[in-house]
């Protein structure tokens, strides 16, 4: 009797243990695909913006990666009392100047293949197209660079590393790197400053780390290591920071170097948990399993969260870790002398990756090369998360698009608040 007692109170606080314990950050390996969608799509050609809209769902098929599923038992984003249809809003169309409705301006306009208001934490509104489901994650590109710059100041705020030191010091695989000894974490982080590649160059990175070619590559560190790779000038960065660069990957690689853990789990450890992800999420990888700055995929919920968590982050900076000087810089005003950016208002200038918006104050925002993007109003606590595939690359007319959708959804959010 004593025993079946015993074996039932080991069982009781087995369950108690496992339903109570953290959600996990152990991603699992998933291989590399078949390598081609259908007859037209394949390792050469599935980065082409015509092709994003069936391949960022289904960047595993091309390159191996990590995946990790949410916490069993998580709670899903709940609708706001009073939805918002975005679609019959009217607005002004950048492009002639004419009334059209806001959903004309998002499919024609934007061509935008997902859009997911949030007020208060809550979904506003919600829409799909072109295939896109709210529970499918989508390759973000260029779009993480932001977040790896978040990253790093976490990592200074916990001391991790120190902004006014070389690179070098953190990454000791560098250290013959002359052209490194001078770079400091914090110019790094900024992104303002990026070095001088050649397009030759590039195209040898992107190889490197398996996006373009089915040839088995030596791997993104090996390349990035190369004797000589950094003895190039650094130049100033075009804003926003569109295209990616080797940079991008020299900031993954001190950000695992420094916390000592590969950077899929930095990210979920220290932004991921703490958003509630609802999703599936995974990190694409080059052949020798190292995340690559560019390859991180989210549903567009768990995107939307992020921006939630650096809104709720100026609030309650006391169980954030999220640095309140780093909110208080994103949102800081402008100087006088601010760079100006087209397609958006004046005031409007790029910091560590993200843009801080002029015009209304406290709004600050990612921007993706072709769309796809991360606004946060901390005033009227709105995120609006976007996945798009407009064809050009960083146009004006693109980020007005932006900016005129972003105005009109913020009006209509602060009307329906206070019916």
């Amino acid at each position: 009797m004593k025993r079946r007692l015993t074996m039932l109170a080991l069982l009781l606080a087995t369950t108690i243990s496992t339903t109570g314990a953290a959600p996990s950050c152990q991603f699992d390996v998933v291989a590399a695909g078949s390598g081609e969608i259908g007859q037209w799509i394949d390792r050469d050609n599935w980065l082409a913006v015509d092709n994003q809209r069936v391949s960022l769902q289904a960047a595993d098929v091309f390159m191996p990666a990590r995946r990790v599923r949410p916490a069993a038992g998580g709670e899903a984003l709940r609708a706001a009392p009073r939805p918002l249809d975005i679609d019959r809003l009217e607005t002004t169309d950048p492009f002639d100047g004419r009334k059209r409705d806001l959903g004309f301006l998002l499919d024609s306009r934007l061509e935008a293949d997902g859009v997911l208001v949030l007020h208060n934490g809550k979904i506003l509104s919600e829409r799909y197209r072109n295939g896109l489901s709210a529970g499918e994650p989508r390759l973000l590109l260029q779009t993480t660079r932001p977040l790896l710059a978040l990253l790093g100041a976490m990592s200074v705020a916990q001391g991790k590393l120190t902004g006014d030191k070389a690179v070098t010091r953190f990454v000791p695989a560098l250290n013959s790197q002359s052209g490194l000894r001078k770079l400091s974490v914090q110019r790094l982080l900024q992104g303002q400053e990026r070095h001088a590649w050649a397009p030759q160059e590039l195209a040898q990175w992107r190889q490197a780390g398996g996006w373009t070619s089915s040839q088995r590559a030596t791997g993104i560190r090996s390349w990035l290591s190369q004797p000589g790779r950094w003895d190039k000038p650094l130049v100033e960065q075009e804003v926003p920071p569109f295209a990616g660069s080797p940079d991008d990957d020299l900031l993954a690689w001190l950000l695992a170097e420094s916390n000592a853990i590969p950077l899929a789990r930095l990210f979920c450890e220290q932004l991921l948990i703490r958003s509630r992800h609802e999703h599936p999420v995974f990190w694409l990888t080059d052949s020798q399993g190292i995340e690559l700055a560019d390859g991180l995929g989210l549903s567009l919920r768990d995107f939307g969260r992020l921006g939630q968590l650096l809104l709720d982050a100026r609030v309650s900076r006391s169980r954030s870790r999220i640095p309140a000087w780093f909110v208080e810089t994103l949102t800081a005003s402008s100087g006088i002398r601010s760079q100006e950016v087209p397609g958006l208002q004046k005031g409007s200038e790029q910091r560590y990756g993200f843009m801080h918006l002029g015009g209304k104050p406290n709004r600050v925002a990612i921007i993706g090369p072709h769309g796809t993007s991360l606004y946060v109003d901390f005033d009227r606590r709105l995120v609006i998360a976007v996945y798009a595939t407009y064809p050009i690359m960083g146009a004006p007319a693109l980020l007005a698009t932006l900016e005129q959708f972003w105005k009109v959804v913020d009006q209509a959010a602060s009307q329906t608040r206070q019916r």
